[in-house]
């Protein structure tokens, strides 16, 4: 069964507000700057997740006179604010906080309790992943690294990045204070908290770059555009494509140029026809190719 942008991005966000909770609750009981980096990565999800939804809701908007094509890139702006925000502040603060409890180190109280906030955290997120990893990949059996630089689901790809951001940092700071529990070395809770903001940068820098292209006009991929000419010539009367120009406008919204050579001359009514057709047929193909334009040479 498919997985939704939408259940995607509300799941992520719903996981995000529990993550946060319990995080800031036990922060404050353990005195652990270990549970305090995960708080701050579990705002800077809840916020990256609220602005997704918000994005995602934006991007539906139909077309209008000053946006003839719709408001789907309008996902990637606030994708990139959402990653910007982890990157300078989520990130920096978690690093901060880290780095003076490793120059100071205190003890840490109810370590039990911490680590299985941290296991509860790692399991929620795990699962938030899954659906990120499912709607990615669907039916197709590629690598999921190639699945995720290539996709145009720039929704799913920010979600993805963030449970990933969300289950590795619970499992950098699950380590980092089971150590101290077992060696009573109280500077790998800071250790623990740096790590935990080395990994939200890293993890926004690849969201940053992600993002990028796409916000530019990046086009479809080889595969994509390899469909869309078969699909055009398999009508009768194309005999070849002779350009072919697409660009990712919004998720699940592709702009497809195209012109194609015909093989006689053909009246207005055939043409419109052929044109007809030649749309009706990348679209079987393509059903992301929202809006098509063909030009007969």
């Amino acid at each position: 069964m498919a997985v939704s942008a939408k259940r995607v991005v509300v799941t992520s966000f719903l996981i995000d507000l529990l993550d946060l909770s319990s995080s800031v609750v036990v922060a404050f009981l353990s005195g652990s700057v270990v549970m305090l980096a995960q708080s701050l990565e579990g705002a800077a999800d809840l916020v990256s997740s609220g602005l997704l939804i918000f994005g995602l809701n934006r991007s539906l908007r139909h077309p209008d006179k000053n946006h003839p094509f719709g408001h789907g890139r309008e996902l990637y702006f606030w994708t990139l604010i959402s990653a910007l925000f982890t990157f300078s502040v989520s990130a920096s603060l978690s690093f901060y906080f880290g780095w003076k409890r490793f120059l100071n180190p205190s003890p840490v109280s109810n370590i039990l309790l911490a680590n299985l906030v941290l296991l509860l955290t790692v399991a929620t997120n795990g699962y938030a992943l899954f659906l990120s990893i499912h709607r990615l990949t669907g039916k197709k059996h590629q690598h999921l690294a190639q699945v995720f630089f290539n996709s145009d689901l720039i929704e799913t790809r920010a979600t993805f990045v963030l449970d990933l951001m969300g289950t590795f940092a619970s499992i950098l700071g699950l380590v980092a204070l089971t150590v101290y529990a077992f060696t009573g070395d109280m500077r790998f809770d800071g250790l623990g908290a740096m790590a935990i903001g080395v990994t939200l940068s890293l993890m926004a820098f690849f969201l940053i770059i992600g993002v990028r292209d796409l916000l530019v006009g990046k086009s479809a991929s080889a595969e994509t555009e390899e469909k869309i000419r078969k699909a055009a010539i398999s009508v009768k009367a194309v005999k070849t494509v002779t350009r072919l120009r697409t660009n990712h406008i919004g998720p699940d919204q592709l702009l497809v140029e195209l012109s194609i050579s015909v093989k006689k001359s053909l009246i207005t009514t055939q043409i419109e026809k052929i044109i007809s057709e030649v749309k009706q047929k990348i679209r079987s193909q393509v059903k992301e190719a929202e809006f098509i334009q063909i030009e007969l040479r």
